[in-house]
């Protein structure tokens, strides 16, 4: 087991009733992984789930990057403004 740390920002900060919370996951586990475990407990992250990108330890990542012991990942959804 894993335990990693996970950072929202915006509209997932409220999908999630907070900014930062830690969760424990298995060894092994990939980013793909971890979103599909989020969209199926959560109906607003699912609706973003297709648009998410990841950041772990500040640098984008492949979905498919194998998750450590204490990594910090972070939600990066599109941003629009005008």
């Amino acid at each position: 087991m894993i335990i990693v740390t996970l950072r929202f920002f915006a509209v997932l900060r409220e999908a999630f009733g907070a900014g930062i919370v830690e969760v424990e996951l298995d060894a092994g586990t990939t980013g793909a992984e971890l979103i599909e475990l989020l969209a199926a407990n959560n109906d607003d992250f699912s609706a973003l789930q297709s648009v998410v990108r990841l950041a772990v330890n500040d640098e984008y990542v492949e979905l498919g990057t194998i998750l450590a012991d204490k990594d910090d990942i972070s939600f990066i959804t599109p941003v629009s403004g005008g």
